[in-house]
């Protein structure tokens, strides 16, 4: 039996460190797709990236760090995604830019996960300066997006904050767990088996109308 050929125990080029970097997200993000949160451990994430674990701990202090930057790339990927939408469309009407937010959000399922784990877990867990910095590099990164939206800047963050609410909110309730199967075979229980794809974007409209009209 030919054994795997071990990685060199430290990267040494920017090129290298940053490609050690990606590849500790990814083994993370493999993981935590079958794997709840609380039971992964940074043990398995260097087993599954070919690492020691004390290489690992070279990039990420916690497993709560880990998570944060793969939530800041994920959220960067979305926002990006919003922004280009925003800009080949331009959309001039509440009703607009609502259809714009819910079309950028579809397959985004990932990030709407780890947003819960943001206020539930993360950020009671990381150092506050990394919480301050995660908020600072959002704030920066939806400089583009205020860029392209139709409102004033202090609207447009209004709006954005709502969203992240909604999202995470119809996230929790309609996520899949051991007792939706049962829950559907009773009738009388149907109005928690609920479609992300279909109350997301009820609310995100009636939201939009409302903020917009107080405006």
């Amino acid at each position: 039996m030919v054994s795997e050929t071990p990685r060199p125990a430290r990267a040494r080029s920017p090129e290298e460190k940053s490609q050690r970097r990606d590849d500790i997200l990814r083994a993370a993000e493999r993981l935590w797709t079958n794997t709840p949160y609380a039971d992964l451990s940074m043990n398995q994430v260097a087993r599954e990236a070919k690492l020691a674990k004390g290489t690992l701990y070279l990039y990420f202090d916690t497993k709560e760090e880990l998570f944060l930057a793969l939530l800041t790339e994920h959220l960067q990927q979305w926002l990006g995604h919003l922004t280009g939408m925003l800009a080949e469309r331009q959309p001039k009407t509440p009703g607009d830019v609502a259809d714009v937010i819910i079309d950028s959000s579809k397959g985004y399922e990932a990030l709407r996960r780890l947003l819960i784990l943001l206020g539930t877990v993360l950020e009671r867990n990381v150092r506050p300066e990394l919480t301050l910095n995660f908020k600072r590099d959002v704030r920066r990164m939806l400089q583009e997006v205020i860029a392209q939206m139709p409102f004033e800047a202090d609207l447009t963050l209004k709006i954005i904050v709502h969203v992240y609410a909604l999202a995470v909110g119809w996230q929790q309730i309609t996520e899949e767990t051991p007792s939706s199967e049962t829950l559907r075979r009773y009738p009388e229980m149907s109005f928690l088996t609920l479609d992300f794809d279909t109350e997301f974007p009820i609310s995100v409209r009636a939201t939009i109308d409302r903020l917009t009209a107080k405006a």
